[in-house]
């Protein structure tokens, strides 16, 4: 795997486990070696994950920074595997000054430096991911918070320029995994600044978990990352990994494990899998309290009434002309109505002066399905749409609405 400088990457899979074996042999080739100059030959690679890769940038960039050392990195050759490593934006941060273009892709890696470029982001992580799925009752009420809360303590606490955020959404299997990380001074040393009795770094993260502790009580409760954790415990099939210098804690299978880890991982990474098939009783795992409804003021703007969501849909594409572009915004429909039942779906048509019956059929006509004749009448209202589109519509749902009772 290794020879002299060069740290050849033999599995098929890039994960956890795989960034720990690198991670090990870094530190025995930086650290105890100083070398300065180290290749890493992704070639052979097949599969890439968050949590292998991720981790692995923020090590390098302390690699560069603190040691001074220049690595080389060879991207996978295997075409599917590169462009996945491209489109995250891993080449980017992995092959630093190699002009890797950053992009703003679905799941794909991101930095943020304060609150506003975090607020961007978050927005824009949320508009992207109720696109690409629906999800069940509280998992995004719940995703929000998790993410505010967790990327937040990276601005709080960390010591650190900038933190990096990746979210990642599997349509098919139901699943969303969010990672977080920093290369700043780790939950271990913030805590004993606080609470110096904590020896231990695994015994440290640990005690972060708790509600009420935090190492900067002007700024905050202590209960984001005890929020966390109990929002991924009654996610059945929900995961939580923390890793921070010397230790590691991780809730699976109903369990907590706290454990040392060597080497030390330079900052914190956290990483959230989530089962977005399964409803999440927020409350419940907030102590009873209920955040507010984020997604229409985020995504929508603050000036609409009590009761109301507003889309403008000229702003959620750049056409209306096929059925890939209506599934995104249906799954975007269908989590705003699913996720406040009570409320009415205003859509603007302003700036919208054709629309094709396959968009409309993909969007409307299904929804109408979805929703029943009544429920799409109640739930869903229609403002500045011209003659023509008015038409298609009426045509589509309609014609939905017959063949329904026509199969009954």
């Amino acid at each position: 795997m290794k020879v002299n400088n060069e740290i050849a990457i033999n599995w098929d899979r890039f994960d956890w486990q795989a960034f720990q074996k690198v991670q090990s042999i870094l530190f025995n080739l930086v650290e105890k070696q100083g070398l300065r100059e180290i290749r890493l030959d992704f070639s052979r690679l097949k599969q890439a994950f968050p949590n292998g890769l991720v981790p692995l940038i923020v090590l390098l960039e302390r690699y560069r920074q603190s040691s001074g050392v220049n690595f080389e990195v060879v991207l996978p050759m295997e075409e599917i595997c590169r462009r996945y490593v491209m489109d995250s934006n891993y080449a980017a941060y992995l092959c630093a000054g190699e002009h890797y273009p950053v992009t703003n892709k679905a799941n794909a890696l991101h930095r943020f430096f304060d609150d506003s470029s975090l607020n961007e982001l978050i927005n824009s992580q949320i508009h992207q991911i109720l696109e690409r799925a629906t999800y069940a009752q509280g998992v995004l009420q719940s995703f929000e918070w998790m993410l505010n809360e967790v990327a937040g303590n990276v601005l709080v606490h960390s010591g650190v320029e900038h933190g990096w955020m990746q979210v990642v959404v599997h349509p098919k299997t139901r699943h969303m995994a969010i990672v977080v990380a920093d290369g700043g001074i780790g939950i271990p040393t913030a805590i004993r600044e606080a609470f110096p009795h904590q020896v231990m770094d695994e015994d440290a993260i640990a005690h972060a978990l708790k509600e009420g502790i935090t190492s900067r009580p002007d700024f905050g409760q202590g209960k984001g990352l005890t929020g966390t954790l109990q929002i991924v415990k009654i996610n059945q099939g929900g995961r939580l990994s923390i890793h921070s210098q010397k230790g590691r804690v991780e809730w699976a299978n109903d369990r907590l494990d706290i454990k040392g880890d060597f080497p030390p991982f330079p900052g914190t990474f956290v990483d959230i899998q989530l089962n977005t098939a399964v409803p999440i009783e927020i409350e419940r795992a907030l102590w009873g309290d209920a955040p507010a409804y984020p997604f229409n003021d985020a995504l929508y703007g603050m000036d609409t009434a009590v009761g109301v969501m507003r889309m403008k849909l000229v702003g959620e594409a750049a056409g209306f002309g096929n059925r890939l572009t209506g599934l995104k915004i249906r799954n975007k429909i269908e989590n705003l109505l699913a996720a406040a039942p009570n409320d009415v779906l205003e859509i603007d048509f302003t700036g919208v002066d054709l629309m094709a019956s396959s968009f409309a059929d993909e969007v409307f006509g299904k929804l109408a399905l979805v929703l029943g004749f009544v429920g799409f009448g109640s739930r869903i209202r229609f403002v500045n749409i011209n003659r023509f589109c008015r038409g298609i519509l009426d045509d589509v749902v309609q014609s939905r609405i017959i063949q329904s009772h026509a199969k009954k």
